[in-house]
This record gives structure tokens, C-alpha cells and sequence, in this order.
């Protein structure tokens, strides 16, 4: 009988020990933050993201302050950022330097045109990403969206084409118009945008014969008046002569990789290299390291049939021309 208790007993204590077990299984909803240690400079920022929909509060705002997940350094010394989702809290440390330990860098995320997916982007913080989706009642429709993500190294675009207004896959121009110095002074073209200031143009392809096409783009910069509507290909200041004096493509289709593309799920993802990018600007000029403005043109036939970024087309406005998209470098 004894035997028999001490059994009873002995297989209780085991099935709650497996109760308990059960109990402590990690929840698929456990709050974490993808950072749980920073060090900033004062002014510097750090953007922290939780998995979860929380609120966020800084131990010392004398220190560090907290917006959305945006840490900014106020002052030397520690705090801690607390990411509140229910019961639940994670917590990030922030050291504040005074500028004279240079903090390491942030993990600035990058895209891979080369994985065939575009999960790369879904990942990105929303307010690293600048995108523009095409109004119904355009004049132009044949780019529905684009989005656009920088970091020091690399412009990434995601641009989706509208193939009900592409029917001749034979030969699709495809232009990025770039203003790289934030400077009314230079550049052109005024028939797409508002902003007439493009210095850098990149073309190409991005259908041939039908398929999806590398994105290796020709480049050509700027060299004809101000603020005009038409491009010239010649440095002004060597004047006629031989060809080889004419600036035209700085890098041919196929050639050095100043860009690639990848065709996913009816849309293209293109990077562009921003060194090489650079090379193409001139003195006085230069690629800038905070902001650009950018934007994009699809032909059929050698006639636009989609702008972006385009307003809607209204009497006031016809064709909807607007300025071109304001991108800041993530780094």
C-alpha cells in the first residue's frame, strides 16, 4: 500500500514537472529589439524596431530621448530605452559619448539584388524608404510605384512597370534623372519635372526582345544650359571636332557595373553604385552625402508612357508634373 502512495505520488510530482516544462516554452510573441547595447555621439541617432507594437520611454531624456524607436544623444552618459508591449518589456542600453570616442558604426541594412526576392525590402525601417505609388487619374500610367532606399554605398530602387501600357517589349527605355548636388545651379531637363536640375541621366533597357533586361545603364551628365529642356553631349569648352572630343556615355550597356537588376514578381529591383556615380559629376559638383533628388521615365516607342513621381493630371496641372523625390543617405 505504501508502494502503491509512493507511486501515486512520484508519477503526480513527474506529470507536473512536465506541466511546467510546457509552461515554459518560448511564446512566438516574445518582445525583442534588434539592438540591445548602442554607443552615439551627442546629436547622433540610433533607430531601435521591436517585433511587437510597443511604446517607448528613455530612463534619463537628459541623456538620451527616445521617438518612435529614434534614440538621439543629448548629453554624455548611460541610459536605458524601454520598449513596452503589454506586459512585457526590452530593454536597449544607450551609451552617450562626447564626440571624442568615435562610436561604432550603426548596422545599416543593404539590399541583395542577386537573391531572386524581394523580402529584403519588407525588412527595411519604413522611414529609410522613400516611395510613391502612380494616382489613377494620371496623365502617364505606366509606372504604377517605385520606392527608393540609400545608404553610402548603393542607390536600390524597386520600380513596378504597368504592362497593360507596355505592349512592344522589343525596345523599353528606361530613365533615372538625378539631381546629385541639391543645386538649382546645375543640370536640366525641365520636361519631366518641375525641378529642372537633373545632372546625371542613366538609361537603358529594361525589356529586350521581350525578356527582363541587366540594368547597365549608359550615363550621361549634364553639360547644356541651365535649366534647359534639351541635352547636349559635348563639353562646351573643347567646341566641334573629333568624336572622341564628344562626352556622351560615360559607361556603355554591359560594360563596368555601375548598376544591376533584378526582374521578382513583376517588379524590378535596381542598384546603383553611388561611387561610381561620382566619378561622372565634375568640378564644382558633387555627389551628395545627405540628400538627392531622383526620378524616373518608361517609354514605349521612344514616348513616355509612365513618369514617377507624377500628380494627378487636373486642369490647373496638366500632365501632373511635380518635383522629382527628396532621398536622404542612410548611414
Amino acid at each position: 500500500m505504501k508502494a502503491n502512495k509512493f507511486f501515486a505520488v512520484a508519477l503526480a510530482a513527474l506529470t507536473l514537472g512536465f506541466v511546467a516544462c510546457k509552461d515554459k516554452e518560448p511564446q512566438a510573441d516574445k518582445l525583442s529589439l534588434n539592438k540591445t547595447e548602442v554607443t552615439i555621439a551627442v546629436g547622433e541617432t540610433a533607430q531601435l524596431t521591436a517585433n511587437l507594437d510597443v511604446t517607448w520611454a528613455s530612463s534619463n531624456e537628459a541623456v538620451a530621448t527616445v521617438d518612435a524607436g529614434l534614440v538621439k544623444g543629448i548629453a554624455a552618459g548611460e541610459a536605458n530605452i524601454t520598449a513596452k508591449a503589454g506586459d512585457q518589456t526590452a530593454v536597449c542600453k544607450i551609451t552617450v559619448t562626447d564626440g571624442g570616442v568615435t562610436p561604432p558604426p550603426a548596422d545599416i541594412p543593404e539590399i541583395d539584388v542577386t537573391d531572386n526576392s524581394l523580402e529584403d525590402w519588407k525588412a527595411l525601417p519604413a522611414d529609410k524608404v522613400v516611395s510613391y505609388e502612380c494616382p489613377e487619374n494620371a496623365a502617364l500610367l505606366g509606372l504604377k510605384g517605385v520606392a527608393v532606399y540609400a545608404t553610402e554605398m548603393y542607390i536600390n530602387i524597386l520600380v513596378e512597370p504597368n504592362m497593360d501600357d507596355i505592349v512592344d517589349l522589343e525596345w523599353v527605355p528606361f530613365h533615372v534623372y538625378l539631381d546629385v548636388d541639391n543645386s538649382d545651379l546645375t543640370g536640366g531637363y525641365g520636361d519631366e519635372f518641375t525641378d529642372a536640375n537633373c545632372d546625371l541621366l542613366c538609361e537603358t533597357a529594361i525589356f529586350a526582345s521581350g525578356e527582363p533586361n541587366i540594368y547597365n545603364p549608359a550615363v550621361f551628365k549634364w553639360w547644356g544650359e541651365v535649366g534647359g529642356s534639351g541635352w547636349s553631349w559635348k563639353d562646351p569648352a573643347i567646341g566641334e571636332g573629333d568624336a572622341s572630343n564628344f562626352w556622351g556615355a560615360m559607361i556603355g550597356e554591359g560594360q563596368l557595373p555601375v548598376g544591376n537588376s533584378q526582374y521578382v514578381d513583376g517588379k524590378f529591383e535596381i542598384q546603383l553604385l553611388r561611387e561610381l556615380l561620382a566619378t561622372a559629376c565634375w568640378e564644382g559638383v558633387t555627389l551628395s552625402n545627405e540628400e538627392f533628388g531622383i526620378g524616373f521615365d518608361i517609354q514605349q516607342n521612344w514616348e513616355s508612357v509612365g513618369i514617377l513621381p507624377i500628380g494627378e493630371d487636373t486642369e490647373a496641372n496638366p500632365g501632373g508634373h511635380v518635383a522629382k523625390l527628396k532621398v536622404k543617405i542612410n548611414k
